[in-house]
């Protein structure tokens, strides 16, 4: 209620920087929030939430990410002389599209889980329309038919659970419950239920089959709503799915869901290599580059074991690399006026400082050397290892090498050669923006190469449910 109050104020604050302060005072609102809810892990908060410590992490990647892009708003919106109409609309969207991650993230129950995830629907078209162009309305307008089809399809899912439920006249809809008593439900049903939600909320997690509309919502939305769709929301998309595979995990169906899990993930995996080797626009480059991602967690999660915890921390990772390097893009654009690699090059001279994050954030996901993600794609290959899936490991890696080829094609070029086509304009520099991105990019290093016992250790707790 709170969320949706200060949203609908802030929509209505047309001062441009009462407006942003609106937006900063809610983030650090929920930043209070989230330190008081650190003495409360692993507790219920009231009847439909609780205090998850996965939930927890992802919180506070959300403030982190939140707080980095509504800074880098007030740049743009400055440079860009937005209308105050939109700047008001944009920032109360991002008001009730954090507010509902966040109802996603610490949901207990699968009604309000669905209806936290619709909300993200709305929230999201909200920021995907804001440039108010043909290219934007038509990515707002088949984000939300697609995704509100995803998110029917994933109602049918729970229909399904309700009805096998039903049938041994059981009415909670609770986690906890639900995973009691799962092992006595109709396996055909929970099958169903499984394959429906992971369809449905594969729109949120940037996975085959709805993984179309993501990739065209992050190219016609401003940089920043990029960032927040690569990283926060795609991490919620993974926590939903999450709470129905913990709560099947102990049925006979375990093993059919790793296989639905690995195939999603491979054949993300190889369309992802197929069109990262064609695609000559930078942010739809890095939206691609998020579907590799989102497969090689979905690989891991599906092999159990170590690759529990190696999906995880490379969700944590690819959040502030991924975010890092969206944000860049909107300085990129100020400079150049083009998000097309052959208008784009020289990069690393002309900006030095958003040319390190550039190259700072290339090393991070391919996974080379400092980058903590060579440390999870390694614990991957060991989960498939340890599964006997050698051939299978065999095949991702050349997928992944084909990746790396096209993101090197385009990123080196951008940074060390000079394109003769390309318009500068250096007042789009802003040198302290790129300090608050490696601020990012030094976080991924630093959670992959040190792996701070906080985070996992909560990671590890939280994942003690799932079998090995």
């Amino acid at each position: 209620m709170i969320t949706v109050v200060m949203a609908v104020i802030t929509y209505f604050v047309r001062h441009r920087v009462l407006t942003h302060v609106m937006v900063l005072t809610y983030l650090a609102g929920l930043g209070f929030i989230a330190f008081n809810l650190y003495e409360h892990l692993g507790e219920p908060l009231g009847e439909y939430f609780y205090c998850d410590r996965l939930g927890f992490i992802f919180l506070i990647i959300l403030i982190i990410v939140s707080v980095l892009s509504g800074i880098h708003y007030i740049t743009f919106v400055e440079y860009r002389n937005v209308p105050r109409e939109a700047m008001a609309l944009h920032n109360a969207g991002t008001i009730f599209f954090t507010g509902a991650i966040t109802g996603v993230l610490f949901a207990q129950h699968f009604g309000v889980l669905w209806t936290a995830m619709e909300a993200t629907t709305l929230g999201a078209s909200i920021l995907i329309y804001h440039n108010r162009n043909q290219h934007s309305l038509e990515a707002t307008w088949k984000y939300v038919f697609i995704a509100s089809i995803g998110i029917a399809i994933a109602f049918a899912g729970i229909l399904f659970l309700g009805l096998a439920a039903h049938k041994i006249g059981h009415v909670d809809f609770t986690f906890a419950a639900i995973k009691s008593e799962a092992s006595r439900l109709n396996p055909v049903w929970l099958k169903a239920t499984f394959l429906l939600v992971l369809t449905g909320f594969s729109v949120k997690m940037s996975l085959v089959p709805l993984f179309t509309v993501d990739i065209d919502a992050k190219d016609a939305s401003p940089s920043l709503v990029g960032a927040t769709l690569s990283s926060v929301l795609m991490n919620a998309g993974f926590i939903a799915m999450i709470r129905f595979y913990d709560a099947f995990s102990l049925t006979s169906i375990l093993p059919w869901m790793n296989n639905v899990l690995l195939i999603t993930g491979m054949l993300s995996l190889v369309l992802s290599a197929s069109y990262l080797l064609k695609v000559r626009n930078i942010k739809r480059l890095f939206a691609y580059s998020s579907m590799e991602h989102a497969s090689l967690v979905t690989i891991a999660f599906s092999c159990g074991g170590i690759g529990y915890l190696a999906a995880i921390l490379h969700l944590i990772m690819h959040s502030f690399a991924k975010a890092s390097l969206f944000l860049q893009v909107s300085q990129m654009h100020r400079i150049y006026n083009s998000k097309w690699d052959e208008s784009i090059g020289s990069y690393l001279r002309i900006n030095p400082l958003g040319g390190l994050v550039l190259l700072l954030g290339f090393l991070s996901i391919i996974a080379m050397p400092p980058s903590g993600m060579l440390i999870t794609e390694l614990m991957m290959f060991q989960a498939l290892v340890a599964k006997s899936y050698w051939w299978l490991a065999a095949v991702i890696l050349v997928l992944v090498l084909v990746i790396i080829y096209g993101l090197a094609v385009r990123l080196l070029g951008i940074l060390f050669i000079k394109k003769p086509g390309a318009q500068i304009n250096m007042k789009g520099a802003t040198p302290w923006e790129s300090v608050l991105q490696l601020v990012l990019i030094v976080m991924v290093f630093y959670i992959g190469l040190f792996r701070p016992e906080f985070i996992v250790n909560n990671i590890q707790k939280a994942l003690e449910v799932l079998p090995l």
